[in-house]
């Protein structure tokens, strides 16, 4: 679309809404009155300070928003007709793009793996789980450390009401389903901004909900999951419920994971399927694995980014614990979906990262963790990773970190596999920024402290 085109579009609304990613993947935007608006905002964009976003220092934080014209929808969440764009964001002088941002760095691990040969498309499938409650009420004072949920699916006071038991919740029907309406409004206004959704359900854990996304190019899906998080967030608001992404939202149910379906094209050949191989899988896509898995300690700092990510990896909840792939094996870090028969789409699956992850970050440290794997033709068996399709597995197989602070500690001696995208003053800006959360966090009091010491 030239600019005549799109700025005739633009004047069929008020306004005109920028949206701009932030360091943690978030959505922040800036909104113009469609009467000022001209060529110049899509050749010249407008500036901000990226230091409010996490990116920069204030003493040199000065960027430059320009809308992608390739991806605006009309915002429903405004009583004004507006229209949004998501934003590229360059340096001052326009010529160069700001490469700690999330489209950027995504771009890059891209160009590398396209440089190297191996492969010219990422394909992904998200998976995106999460709550939605009723209300989270939550204080941290000298006073008081609490929070508190309000569900209807917690709240049932008696075995007369509809009734889930503690993580029997999968594909549950209305009225035990009690959020199936506010779903379909979800994924309404998800499809009708040209979102390619799968389906819709009611996960394992209590109010725990989930939307899949059919497959397609990384760059889309990474751009579309900040958004469907920012669609079901606002559906929710509207319809007088909270919405939780949180790993780890109840204690003793299911957590929330973003498992991520992929696998690589070359041309128009998946360089994954190999009808030959092991599970129908190349000797590419078991290096890939092996790549994944090898690297994953680090890449936990980046796929698993925030302390409640470690409350959800634990054993028992469907949530992989181990650094091991299997076929159709959920505890299992990487999946080997069982039901695809499919060449074209022979995949796997990385069932380990969450959505408190920066969508784009993430997508480029797998892509580049699994390249790695390619590059030096690692054989995840010889590795020892497995396959390993039973519930009991040798003690000798590594365990993921149970800790953001062992991701971290991962990362300092495991970065160079991801500086062909990440700059190394991005990686040192996040460990810093994380291990400040971690500190902040274990100077809290938790109230299970006063259950087990109290009393001593």
């Amino acid at each position: 679309m030239n600019f005549e085109d799109i700025l005739s579009k633009v004047k069929e609304y008020e306004y005109v809404d920028l949206k701009i990613y932030d360091v943690d993947g978030s959505l922040r935007h800036v909104t113009l009155p469609s009467k000022t608006i001209g060529e110049s905002l899509f050749s010249k964009g407008v500036g901000f300070d990226a230091s409010n976003f996490g990116y920069a220092h204030t003493s040199f934080s000065d960027m430059i928003a320009i809308p992608d014209t390739t991806l605006y929808f009309e915002e429903t969440f405004s009583d004004a007709d507006t229209l949004s764009f998501i934003c590229d964001v360059f340096l001052p002088d326009r010529t160069a793009i700001f490469d700690w941002y999330p489209r950027n760095v995504l771009r890059k691990a891209l160009s590398y793996v396209q440089e190297l040969g191996i492969a010219t498309k990422m394909i992904v499938g998200p998976e995106m789980e999460f709550n939605i409650f009723k209300a989270v009420n939550r204080e941290i004072s000298p006073r008081m450390v609490h929070f508190d949920i309000e569900s209807e699916e917690l709240t049932w006071p008696t075995l007369t009401e509809p009734v889930i038991k503690s993580n029997e919740g999968y594909h549950r029907t209305p009225p035990f389903d009690s959020m199936f309406d506010v779903r379909n409004d979800m994924v309404s206004i998800l499809t009708e901004m040209g979102m390619d959704v799968k389906y819709h359900h009611h996960e394992v854990g209590t109010s725990q909900f989930e939307i899949e996304f059919n497959l397609s190019d990384v760059l889309k899906a990474a751009d579309w999951i900040p958004l469907m998080k920012y669609v079901v967030r606002n559906v929710a608001n509207d319809s007088g419920y909270v919405v939780s992404f949180l790993p780890k939202s109840i204690q003793g149910c299911a957590g929330n994971g973003m498992h991520v379906h992929q696998f690589l094209v070359n041309g128009s050949r998946n360089i994954f399927d190999d009808p030959e191989g092991l599970y129908s899988l190349s000797k590419s896509a078991l290096s890939y694995i092996a790549g994944i898995l090898k690297h994953a300690p680090a890449l936990l700092a980046i796929t698993n980014p925030s302390t409640n990510s470690y409350r959800r990896l634990i054993p028992g909840f469907e949530a992989p614990t181990k650094s091991i792939f299997a076929l159709g094996n959920r505890n299992a870090a990487i999946r080997v979906p069982a039901y695809v028969n499919d060449k074209k789409v022979r995949r796997i699956e990385f069932r380990t990262p969450d959505a408190t992850s920066n969508s784009h970050f993430t997508m480029a440290a797998m892509l580049l963790a699994g390249v790695d794997g390619i590059k030096n033709a690692w054989d995840p068996v010889k590795e020892g990773f497995g396959p390993y399709e039973e519930d009991k597995i040798p003690k000798k197989v590594k365990d993921l970190p149970a800790s953001l602070g062992e991701a971290l500690d991962a990362l300092e001696k495991d970065r160079e596999f991801l500086k062909p995208a990440f700059p190394d003053e991005l990686i040192d800006m996040w460990i810093d920024k994380k291990r400040k959360e971690i500190s902040l966090i274990s100077s809290i009091p938790n109230p299970m402290e006063y259950d087990l010491y109290f009393k001593i």
